[in-house]
């Protein structure tokens, strides 16, 4: 089944870079993003661990990313300083349907 994926990242800085996992496992970056940044992907097959990473600029601040599958949130973190990363995993497979 098909499993829709948000990737949220917030932060008190203006930008970050993220890393975040999509279809079949590929792994994509972007690098100086806007804050907050949002993507929405859609995880099928038999794997359906997700993961996003973000990380903050030289300005510092805090950065939280947070995994939300199926409307449900599956994880969260927040760190905090200049380059300081924030790392979220979960199993998209275990949200509500």
């Amino acid at each position: 089944r098909e499993v829709e994926v948000l990737y949220g990242v917030t932060g008190s800085g203006t930008s970050g870079a993220v890393t975040y996992s999509g279809r079949d496992f590929n792994t994509a970056q972007e690098t100086d993003v806007r804050l907050p940044w949002n993507k929405r992907v859609v995880i099928d097959g038999l794997g359906k661990t997700v993961s996003l990473t973000a990380t903050n600029g030289a300005s510092g601040g805090t950065i939280t990313c947070q995994i939300t599958a199926n409307g449900a949130t599956i994880a969260q973190q927040t760190s905090s300083g200049p380059f300081a990363s924030a790392s979220c995993v979960g199993n998209a497979g275990d949200a509500p349907s």
